[in-house]
């Protein structure tokens, strides 16, 4: 086993990343399991990307590392933001993302570096990310309403854009909320925190789900709220 793992983390991968980041001035972040460049990069001057502008890259060989990766995607064009899921071993997990200004450079990507090959025998998998967006919580404090979960969710969250409320079971007690946030990035750092803060704060246990996404523009149009209301019903588990 700790041979199968001196041969994934090779030292010259490591020592070719380590120049890299030398040669190339380049910061990243490890924070919950990935490794975060950007976000964003030093020099961006355009606004922060919306909905579509995010790539998934799979099949990422377990020795590749971003001083391979980032510049292959930046060949495209400039990167917002690049995150490569990485295990506490060290290893990478075999996918990450990377993030463009917008839509139509996201798709050229996709285009020109889906089955690329990375090397000998292996072709990265590129598509357009799903970007999950959207918490579900349920079995918040009974009562609580849509302007104090707001203050409280961008107190231990950043991202927040917007919130639908909904109270259900007997006599409306049952509170759940259908939280939107500015990224797929955003939503993964509040759900890792959301549980424990809100035990903290107010003494109960709520839950928590991640599911797929709603627009961020269209969130007070009524059919979209209609949506929001119906994955409210699902997710919880309140009606």
């Amino acid at each position: 086993m700790e041979a199968e793992l001196l041969q994934v983390l090779s030292p010259q991968s490591l020592r070719a990343l380590e120049e890299w980041q030398r040669r190339e001035s380049v910061i990243l972040t490890q924070v919950n399991g990935q490794r975060r460049y950007g976000g964003p990069p030093p020099g961006w001057s355009g606004p922060v990307p919306g909905p579509g502008c995010e790539v998934f890259i799979n099949q990422i060989p377990r020795d590749a590392f971003e001083d391979r990766l980032i510049p292959l995607f930046q060949s495209i064009a400039p990167l917002y933001e690049f995150r490569l899921m990485m295990n506490f071993s060290g290893q990478n997990r075999g996918f990450a993302y990377a993030k463009y200004g917008d839509p139509a450079t996201a798709g050229a990507a996709i285009q020109a570096l889906n089955q690329y090959p990375l090397q000998e025998g292996v072709r990265l998998v590129v598509r357009k990310s799903t970007e999950k967006r959207q918490l579900c919580l349920g079995d918040l404090p009974s009562g609580m309403g849509r302007e104090e979960l707001l203050m409280v969710l961008r107190l231990v969250s950043d991202g927040v854009e917007g919130v639908t409320v909904k109270a259900a079971g007997p006599k409306g007690k049952d509170v759940c909320a259908l939280v939107h946030y500015s990224s797929h990035y955003a939503a993964s750092m509040a759900k890792k925190v959301l549980v424990q803060d809100f035990k903290k704060r107010f003494g109960v246990s709520i839950s928590v789900q991640i599911l797929p996404g709603i627009s961020a523009n269209t969130m007070e149009d009524e059919v979209h709220r209609a949506v929001a209301e119906q994955a409210i019903k699902v997710m919880c588990h309140k009606y």
